[in-house]
């Protein structure tokens, strides 16, 4: 698993003592940024492994997958413009680009689980969806494609693969019934 997390947000990294966090950020700085890093985005991206985005487009730089580790995972996930182009992630370096973009290969979108989820906690009768019926659907998710068809473009189904539901749904009914 992850070692070490770093969180940023328009203002850079959030650090633990930060006053100017508010109680979301306080709580999120608690459990990650554990090398105490300060600095801007780039800052928290010099080493890293991988980069998972989930805010605005436009705002990482070829520069700055550059300066992350060899064969870096990076996940520019905002809609409608991430944060990198898959095109200049990869030119940049980066191993595994993921986005959210539908003609994209590794399309990384919350529509691949929401079905699976809903049918499978519906089926169930159950009044909540449990931390434990959703790392039952991730799990579920992850088993599908399998290691030997893993590659730097397909690390995660398709959108239309007809197991994904099926199995998310299966994995989430037995978590619900635990």
């Amino acid at each position: 698993g992850a070692k070490h997390i770093t969180v940023c947000d328009r203002f850079g990294i959030i650090v633990e003592g930060d006053e100017q966090l508010n109680f979301a950020q306080k709580e999120i700085s608690l459990k990650t940024n554990r090398k105490h890093l300060k600095g801007l985005l780039k800052d928290a991206l010099l080493g890293a492994d991988v980069f998972i985005g989930v805010s605005a487009g436009n705002i990482v730089s070829e520069d700055m997958i550059q300066h992350m580790n060899p064969n870096a995972i990076v996940f520019p996930l905002a809609n409608p413009t991430p944060e990198i182009s898959r095109d200049k992630a990869l030119n940049a370096g980066a191993r595994v680009v993921g986005t959210g973009v539908s003609n994209l290969p590794n399309q990384i979108n919350n529509a691949l689980v929401f079905p699976g989820l809903f049918k499978g906690a519906l089926d169930s009768r159950v009044r909540q969806i449990t931390k434990e019926m959703e790392i039952a659907a991730c799990k579920a998710l992850a088993k599908i494609v399998k290691k030997e068809e893993l590659t730097e473009t397909y690390i995660i189904p398709n959108i239309f693969n007809k197991k994904v539901a099926k199995n998310i749904s299966r994995a989430v009914m037995k978590a619900a019934i635990k």
